[in-house]
């Protein structure tokens, strides 16, 4: 599983390069970067409700993987996307297909870092085919900074740095 500031740093990154040279800054504004950081994380909200259950119930319970580690969440959003594009309201457009990339991201980065789930829930097949596994703790606690690190470089090169200070 990747760390949690990869999830948020890598889903910035990727949607920031979107926003640059597919979008533009009109069409994709800064607040979205953010909703999709913290969507890029959302998945992993079934550790603390894991803690919840534990302390309520008295039994170790470990909900991490399951349901909220599946594509049927990335599905639900474009699927609100869609809808309120036919309601023609941009804004919840934008923010559920913001979110549905950043849950997208979560799930990727977690299958590149051999975190296999079960990615078609409620079906139970097992996805440890599509996932590779050298990655799985080598380079997990660098990864985070070395995202960092090229997404300021990408910034500076290109004069954009300045639309984060």
């Amino acid at each position: 599983m990747a760390l949690a500031v990869t999830h948020v740093l890598g889903t910035i990154f990727l949607l920031d390069i979107f926003r640059h040279y597919v979008f533009g800054k009109e069409k994709f504004p800064r607040y979205l970067l953010v909703i999709g950081g913290i969507a890029g994380l959302a998945p992993d909200i079934d550790i603390p409700l894991g803690w919840f259950m534990t302390f309520v119930t008295g039994e170790q319970m470990n909900l991490h993987g399951g349901f909220t580690h599946s594509l049927f969440f990335v599905f639900v959003f474009v699927l609100l996307a869609v809808i309120r594009k036919y309601q023609e309201n941009d804004f919840w457009v934008k923010v559920f297909y913001v979110i549905a990339a950043g849950w997208f991201l979560h799930i990727l980065l977690d299958c590149l870092f051999n975190s296999y789930e079960t990615f078609l829930w409620p079906l139970q097949i097992e996805m440890q085919a599509f996932c590779p596994t050298q990655m799985s703790g080598l380079y997990r606690s660098s990864v985070d900074a070395l995202i960092l690190v090229v997404w300021l470089v990408h910034e500076e090169v290109h004069k954009k740095i300045k639309d984060y200070i």
